[in-house]
Protein backbone atom coordinates (compact mmCIF):
# COMPACT_ATOMS: atom_id res chain seq x y z
CA UNK A 1 0.00 0.00 0.00
CA UNK A 2 1.07 3.31 -0.83
CA UNK A 3 1.97 5.98 1.99
CA UNK A 4 -0.52 8.72 -0.28
CA UNK A 5 -3.36 6.40 -0.78
CA UNK A 6 -6.47 5.41 1.59
CA UNK A 7 -5.87 1.51 2.46
CA UNK A 8 -8.20 -1.02 0.60
CA UNK A 9 -8.68 -3.16 3.77
CA UNK A 10 -9.33 -0.55 6.54
CA UNK A 11 -9.56 -3.32 9.68
CA UNK A 12 -5.72 -4.64 8.59
CA UNK A 13 -4.31 -1.36 8.44
CA UNK A 14 -0.93 -1.72 10.05
CA UNK A 15 -0.16 2.05 11.28
CA UNK A 16 3.32 0.96 10.11
CA UNK A 17 2.94 -1.40 7.03
CA UNK A 18 6.09 -3.57 6.26
CA UNK A 19 7.06 -2.95 2.66
CA UNK A 20 8.58 -5.65 0.46
CA UNK A 21 9.65 -5.49 -3.39
CA UNK A 22 6.02 -7.80 -3.88
CA UNK A 23 4.01 -8.20 -0.92
CA UNK A 24 3.98 -7.65 2.76
CA UNK A 25 2.55 -10.30 4.81
CA UNK A 26 1.49 -10.01 8.42
CA UNK A 27 1.97 -13.27 10.23
CA UNK A 28 0.50 -14.60 13.75
CA UNK A 29 0.77 -17.29 16.47
CA UNK A 30 -1.18 -19.89 14.99
CA UNK A 31 -1.12 -21.90 18.37
CA UNK A 32 -2.47 -19.00 19.81
CA UNK A 33 -4.91 -18.57 17.92
CA UNK A 34 -6.14 -23.09 18.47
CA UNK A 35 -6.05 -22.61 21.93
CA UNK A 36 -8.06 -19.47 21.84
CA UNK A 37 -10.61 -21.27 19.85
CA UNK A 38 -10.93 -24.38 21.63
CA UNK A 39 -12.23 -21.87 24.82
CA UNK A 40 -14.34 -20.30 23.19
CA UNK A 41 -16.38 -23.44 21.89
CA UNK A 42 -17.72 -23.80 25.72
CA UNK A 43 -18.87 -20.25 25.86
CA UNK A 44 -22.31 -18.85 24.66
CA UNK A 45 -21.75 -16.40 21.62
CA UNK A 46 -22.22 -12.95 22.58
CA UNK A 47 -21.56 -9.91 20.79
CA UNK A 48 -18.62 -9.51 22.38
CA UNK A 49 -17.34 -13.20 21.75
CA UNK A 50 -18.67 -12.22 18.10
CA UNK A 51 -16.44 -9.36 17.95
CA UNK A 52 -13.66 -10.86 19.20
CA UNK A 53 -13.89 -13.80 16.16
CA UNK A 54 -13.41 -11.10 13.89
CA UNK A 55 -10.55 -11.11 12.19
CA UNK A 56 -7.91 -8.47 13.07
CA UNK A 57 -4.32 -7.42 12.41
CA UNK A 58 -3.10 -9.88 14.78
CA UNK A 59 -5.48 -12.74 14.21
CA UNK A 60 -5.54 -13.41 10.45
CA UNK A 61 -3.00 -13.86 8.13
CA UNK A 62 -3.57 -11.15 5.16
CA UNK A 63 -1.18 -10.58 2.44
CA UNK A 64 -1.48 -6.71 1.06
CA UNK A 65 -0.24 -5.95 -2.39
CA UNK A 66 1.87 -3.46 -2.46
CA UNK A 67 2.19 -0.26 -4.60
CA UNK A 68 6.00 0.76 -5.84
CA UNK A 69 6.79 2.98 -3.58
CA UNK A 70 7.62 6.52 -5.38
CA UNK A 71 9.88 9.09 -4.52
CA UNK A 72 11.05 12.70 -5.59
CA UNK A 73 14.11 10.72 -7.01
CA UNK A 74 12.83 8.75 -10.50
CA UNK A 75 14.35 5.69 -11.15
CA UNK A 76 15.34 5.10 -14.58
CA UNK A 77 15.02 2.15 -16.63
CA UNK A 78 16.31 1.33 -20.01
CA UNK A 79 14.67 -1.60 -20.62
CA UNK A 80 13.74 -1.62 -24.33
CA UNK A 81 15.26 1.83 -25.06
CA UNK A 82 16.13 2.82 -28.50
CA UNK A 83 19.60 3.17 -28.59
CA UNK A 84 20.48 7.05 -28.27
CA UNK A 85 16.74 7.35 -26.04
CA UNK A 86 17.82 5.88 -22.74
CA UNK A 87 13.92 6.78 -20.57
CA UNK A 88 13.78 8.02 -17.68
CA UNK A 89 10.25 7.11 -15.97
CA UNK A 90 8.81 9.10 -14.03
CA UNK A 91 5.66 8.39 -11.98
CA UNK A 92 4.25 5.95 -14.74
CA UNK A 93 5.89 8.19 -17.55
CA UNK A 94 8.24 8.25 -19.94
CA UNK A 95 10.83 11.16 -21.05
CA UNK A 96 13.86 10.57 -23.38
CA UNK A 97 16.78 11.69 -22.12
CA UNK A 98 17.61 13.91 -25.26
CA UNK A 99 14.05 16.03 -24.78
CA UNK A 100 14.65 16.11 -20.65
CA UNK A 101 17.86 18.16 -21.42
CA UNK A 102 16.32 20.59 -23.60
CA UNK A 103 13.46 21.03 -21.01
CA UNK A 104 16.37 21.93 -18.76
CA UNK A 105 18.14 24.03 -21.19
CA UNK A 106 14.74 25.68 -21.57
CA UNK A 107 14.17 26.14 -18.00
CA UNK A 108 17.89 27.81 -17.39
CA UNK A 109 17.30 30.16 -20.48
CA UNK A 110 13.78 31.02 -18.88
CA UNK A 111 14.99 31.81 -15.76
CA UNK A 112 18.07 33.95 -17.21
CA UNK A 113 15.42 36.08 -18.81
CA UNK A 114 13.36 36.88 -15.96
CA UNK A 115 16.58 38.11 -14.00
CA UNK A 116 16.41 41.70 -13.38
CA UNK A 117 18.73 43.96 -14.82
CA UNK A 118 19.92 44.72 -11.39
CA UNK A 119 20.81 40.77 -10.85
CA UNK A 120 22.75 40.76 -14.01
CA UNK A 121 24.55 43.58 -13.31
CA UNK A 122 25.38 42.00 -9.67
CA UNK A 123 26.38 38.91 -11.27
CA UNK A 124 28.70 40.37 -14.07
CA UNK A 125 29.91 42.82 -10.91
CA UNK A 126 30.83 39.43 -8.83
CA UNK A 127 32.48 37.67 -12.01
CA UNK A 128 34.81 41.07 -12.42
CA UNK A 129 35.83 41.27 -8.36
CA UNK A 130 37.03 37.50 -8.55
CA UNK A 131 39.28 38.34 -11.73
CA UNK A 132 40.31 41.44 -9.80
CA UNK A 133 41.19 39.84 -6.62
CA UNK A 134 43.69 37.72 -7.87
CA UNK A 135 45.43 41.24 -8.62
CA UNK A 136 46.72 43.59 -5.71
CA UNK A 137 45.28 46.91 -5.32
CA UNK A 138 48.81 48.46 -6.48
CA UNK A 139 51.83 46.65 -8.11
CA UNK A 140 55.49 47.47 -8.61
CA UNK A 141 56.42 49.34 -11.59
CA UNK A 142 57.69 47.43 -14.38
CA UNK A 143 59.39 48.14 -17.12
CA UNK A 144 56.92 49.22 -20.45
CA UNK A 145 58.57 46.16 -22.12
CA UNK A 146 56.08 44.20 -19.73
CA UNK A 147 53.22 45.38 -21.26
CA UNK A 148 54.36 44.93 -24.84
CA UNK A 149 54.02 40.81 -23.61
CA UNK A 150 50.36 41.31 -23.13
CA UNK A 151 50.40 42.39 -26.90
CA UNK A 152 52.25 39.55 -28.44
CA UNK A 153 49.95 38.98 -31.02
CA UNK A 154 49.02 42.30 -31.87
CA UNK A 155 51.17 44.04 -33.93
CA UNK A 156 48.80 47.67 -33.88
CA UNK A 157 49.37 47.41 -30.05
CA UNK A 158 52.83 46.62 -30.45
CA UNK A 159 53.99 49.23 -32.77
CA UNK A 160 51.97 52.21 -30.41
CA UNK A 161 53.90 50.56 -27.14
CA UNK A 162 57.01 50.76 -28.78
CA UNK A 163 56.79 54.24 -29.55
CA UNK A 164 55.38 54.86 -26.25
CA UNK A 165 58.98 53.66 -24.86
CA UNK A 166 60.54 56.66 -26.32
CA UNK A 167 59.24 59.46 -23.60
CA UNK A 168 57.90 56.66 -20.76
CA UNK A 169 59.78 53.91 -19.78
CA UNK A 170 58.00 52.45 -16.37
CA UNK A 171 54.09 51.86 -15.80
CA UNK A 172 52.81 50.57 -12.53
CA UNK A 173 49.32 48.73 -12.93
CA UNK A 174 46.06 48.91 -10.09
CA UNK A 175 43.66 46.61 -9.83
CA UNK A 176 40.73 46.45 -12.47
CA UNK A 177 37.83 46.66 -9.91
CA UNK A 178 36.20 49.32 -11.20
CA UNK A 179 38.07 51.87 -8.56
CA UNK A 180 41.32 51.91 -10.73
CA UNK A 181 41.33 55.30 -12.37
CA UNK A 182 40.86 56.89 -8.82
CA UNK A 183 43.45 54.42 -6.94
CA UNK A 184 45.64 55.43 -9.63
CA UNK A 185 45.45 59.24 -9.66
CA UNK A 186 46.15 59.12 -5.60
CA UNK A 187 49.09 57.15 -5.63
CA UNK A 188 50.37 58.59 -8.45
CA UNK A 189 49.69 61.94 -6.91
CA UNK A 190 51.09 60.81 -3.33
CA UNK A 191 54.30 58.92 -4.51
CA UNK A 192 55.20 62.46 -6.84
CA UNK A 193 55.05 64.79 -3.33
CA UNK A 194 56.85 61.95 -1.60
CA UNK A 195 59.89 61.84 -3.68
CA UNK A 196 59.93 65.67 -4.37
CA UNK A 197 61.31 66.09 -1.26
CA UNK A 198 63.41 69.04 -2.20
CA UNK A 199 60.27 70.80 -2.98
CA UNK A 200 58.45 70.89 0.36
CA UNK A 201 55.58 73.14 -1.68
CA UNK A 202 54.26 70.35 -2.94
CA UNK A 203 53.64 68.53 -0.42
CA UNK A 204 52.61 71.77 1.65
CA UNK A 205 49.36 72.24 -1.56
CA UNK A 206 48.88 68.75 -1.21
CA UNK A 207 47.80 69.01 2.00
CA UNK A 208 45.85 72.11 1.71
CA UNK A 209 44.05 70.89 -1.55
CA UNK A 210 42.76 67.97 0.96
CA UNK A 211 41.66 70.18 4.01
CA UNK A 212 39.99 72.57 1.44
CA UNK A 213 37.39 69.38 0.28
CA UNK A 214 36.04 68.66 3.48
CA UNK A 215 34.67 72.53 3.10
CA UNK A 216 33.35 71.60 -0.52
CA UNK A 217 32.07 68.23 0.22
CA UNK A 218 30.07 70.53 3.12
CA UNK A 219 28.86 73.22 0.31
CA UNK A 220 27.13 69.61 -1.38
CA UNK A 221 25.38 68.99 1.92
CA UNK A 222 27.37 66.17 2.53
CA UNK A 223 27.09 65.14 6.50
CA UNK A 224 30.01 65.32 7.92
CA UNK A 225 29.70 61.89 9.96
CA UNK A 226 28.95 60.32 5.91
CA UNK A 227 32.69 61.49 5.44
CA UNK A 228 34.83 62.39 7.79
CA UNK A 229 36.52 58.80 8.75
CA UNK A 230 37.66 58.89 5.04
CA UNK A 231 38.53 62.32 5.27
CA UNK A 232 41.27 61.80 8.05
CA UNK A 233 42.62 58.41 6.73
CA UNK A 234 43.30 60.11 3.20
CA UNK A 235 44.89 63.48 5.25
CA UNK A 236 46.76 61.31 7.61
CA UNK A 237 48.37 59.52 4.83
CA UNK A 238 49.30 62.65 2.72
CA UNK A 239 50.73 63.86 6.14
CA UNK A 240 52.60 61.05 6.74
CA UNK A 241 54.49 61.08 3.67
CA UNK A 242 57.25 63.20 4.59
CA UNK A 243 58.46 59.72 6.72
CA UNK A 244 57.25 57.32 3.64
CA UNK A 245 59.43 55.27 1.99
CA UNK A 246 58.54 54.16 -1.82
CA UNK A 247 57.67 50.83 -0.02
CA UNK A 248 56.00 52.24 2.55
CA UNK A 249 53.49 53.77 0.58
CA UNK A 250 53.39 50.90 -1.51
CA UNK A 251 52.40 48.89 1.99
CA UNK A 252 49.59 52.06 2.10
CA UNK A 253 47.69 51.12 -1.04
CA UNK A 254 47.86 47.68 -0.95
CA UNK A 255 45.99 47.96 2.78
CA UNK A 256 42.62 47.50 1.76
CA UNK A 257 40.50 50.13 4.17
CA UNK A 258 43.60 53.02 3.67
CA UNK A 259 43.38 52.08 0.14
CA UNK A 260 39.71 52.04 -0.04
CA UNK A 261 39.41 55.50 2.15
CA UNK A 262 41.20 57.30 -0.06
CA UNK A 263 39.90 56.32 -3.26
CA UNK A 264 35.93 56.85 -1.39
CA UNK A 265 37.13 60.61 -0.35
CA UNK A 266 38.32 61.35 -4.23
CA UNK A 267 34.76 59.61 -4.89
CA UNK A 268 32.86 62.28 -2.29
CA UNK A 269 35.35 65.08 -3.61
CA UNK A 270 34.48 64.45 -7.70
CA UNK A 271 30.63 64.33 -6.89
CA UNK A 272 30.67 67.45 -4.52
CA UNK A 273 32.44 69.26 -7.39
CA UNK A 274 30.05 68.48 -10.16
CA UNK A 275 26.66 68.73 -7.57
CA UNK A 276 28.02 72.13 -6.45
CA UNK A 277 29.05 73.04 -10.30
CA UNK A 278 25.21 71.94 -11.79
CA UNK A 279 24.79 74.65 -14.30
CA UNK A 280 28.14 73.61 -16.23
CA UNK A 281 27.68 69.51 -16.42
CA UNK A 282 24.02 68.94 -15.98
CA UNK A 283 23.50 69.55 -19.90
CA UNK A 284 25.93 66.52 -20.56
CA UNK A 285 23.75 64.01 -18.86
CA UNK A 286 22.10 61.19 -20.56
CA UNK A 287 18.03 60.06 -20.09
CA UNK A 288 17.13 62.57 -18.21
CA UNK A 289 19.49 62.20 -14.95
CA UNK A 290 19.44 64.59 -12.25
CA UNK A 291 22.75 65.25 -11.21
CA UNK A 292 21.80 63.67 -7.83
CA UNK A 293 21.56 60.51 -9.48
CA UNK A 294 24.34 60.65 -11.95
CA UNK A 295 26.30 60.89 -8.80
CA UNK A 296 24.95 58.86 -6.55
CA UNK A 297 24.77 56.06 -9.18
CA UNK A 298 27.71 56.51 -11.28
CA UNK A 299 30.33 58.47 -8.85
CA UNK A 300 29.66 57.86 -5.16
CA UNK A 301 29.43 54.04 -5.79
CA UNK A 302 32.54 52.01 -5.29
CA UNK A 303 33.22 49.87 -8.20
CA UNK A 304 31.64 51.80 -10.51
CA UNK A 305 33.70 52.62 -13.68
CA UNK A 306 34.93 56.39 -14.25
CA UNK A 307 33.89 58.50 -17.22
CA UNK A 308 35.61 62.05 -18.41
CA UNK A 309 33.37 63.89 -16.45
CA UNK A 310 34.92 62.67 -13.79
CA UNK A 311 38.77 63.10 -14.69
CA UNK A 312 37.44 66.75 -14.97
CA UNK A 313 36.52 67.12 -11.46
CA UNK A 314 38.57 65.51 -9.88
CA UNK A 315 41.73 67.29 -11.58
CA UNK A 316 40.21 70.94 -10.72
CA UNK A 317 38.75 70.47 -7.41
CA UNK A 318 42.51 68.80 -6.38
CA UNK A 319 44.05 71.28 -8.94
CA UNK A 320 46.08 68.65 -10.27
CA UNK A 321 46.66 68.58 -14.65
CA UNK A 322 46.96 64.52 -15.77
CA UNK A 323 47.67 63.33 -19.34
CA UNK A 324 46.15 60.17 -20.28
CA UNK A 325 47.16 58.10 -22.81
CA UNK A 326 44.83 56.30 -25.04
CA UNK A 327 46.16 53.08 -25.96
CA UNK A 328 43.53 51.66 -28.52
CA UNK A 329 43.97 49.35 -31.33
CA UNK A 330 43.19 52.20 -33.84
CA UNK A 331 45.15 50.78 -37.17
CA UNK A 332 45.55 53.91 -39.01
CA UNK A 333 48.41 55.23 -36.26
CA UNK A 334 51.26 54.03 -34.48
CA UNK A 335 51.55 56.57 -32.19
CA UNK A 336 49.44 56.93 -28.65
CA UNK A 337 46.95 59.94 -28.54
CA UNK A 338 46.80 61.65 -25.02
CA UNK A 339 44.13 63.75 -23.83
CA UNK A 340 45.32 66.66 -21.30
CA UNK A 341 42.79 67.38 -18.02
CA UNK A 342 43.76 70.78 -16.66
CA UNK A 343 42.66 72.37 -13.53
CA UNK A 344 41.12 76.12 -13.29
CA UNK A 345 44.44 77.37 -12.02
CA UNK A 346 47.37 76.74 -12.85
CA UNK A 347 48.72 73.33 -11.34
CA UNK A 348 51.25 73.43 -8.67
CA UNK A 349 53.45 70.58 -10.16
CA UNK A 350 53.70 68.35 -13.84
CA UNK A 351 51.01 66.33 -14.47
CA UNK A 352 50.35 63.11 -13.56
CA UNK A 353 50.25 60.13 -16.28
CA UNK A 354 47.49 57.40 -16.69
CA UNK A 355 47.38 55.06 -19.34
CA UNK A 356 44.11 54.20 -20.33
CA UNK A 357 42.97 50.60 -22.40
CA UNK A 358 39.31 50.18 -22.66
CA UNK A 359 38.06 49.89 -19.07
CA UNK A 360 40.84 50.58 -17.26
CA UNK A 361 43.42 52.59 -16.03
CA UNK A 362 47.34 52.22 -14.66
CA UNK A 363 50.14 54.84 -14.45
CA UNK A 364 52.32 55.81 -16.36
CA UNK A 365 56.05 57.29 -15.93
CA UNK A 366 57.33 59.72 -18.20
CA UNK A 367 61.05 59.36 -18.44
CA UNK A 368 61.69 63.65 -18.01
CA UNK A 369 59.61 63.60 -14.76
CA UNK A 370 60.89 61.06 -12.53
CA UNK A 371 61.41 63.05 -9.79
CA UNK A 372 64.25 61.68 -7.36
CA UNK A 373 64.24 58.60 -8.95
CA UNK A 374 60.46 57.11 -9.40
CA UNK A 375 60.34 53.55 -9.06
Amino acid sequence: MGWGRPCQFPLFCHPFPVLHSAVSILYFDNEAIEKKKKMQQHQEPTEASVAQQMPGPATVPVVVPVAPVTTTVAAVSNVGAAPGHEATRLSGATVPVQQQGQQQQQQLAQDEIQLSDEQILTQMQAIKDEEANAHPLVDNSVDLTELEKEYENNQSFKNKIKNLADTHDRMRRSRGDGNCFYRAFAFAWFERVMLAKSKPELHANAIKAIEDSKDLLLAAQFELLAFEDFYLVTLETLQNLVHFTPEDLLVAFQNDETSNSIVMHLRLVASAFLKTRQEDYAPFLEFGQTMEEFCSMHVEAMGRESEEMMLIALTKAMHISIEVAYLSGNESADEVNFLPFLPDTAPYMPPLVLLYRPGHYDILYRKSHCLEGVV
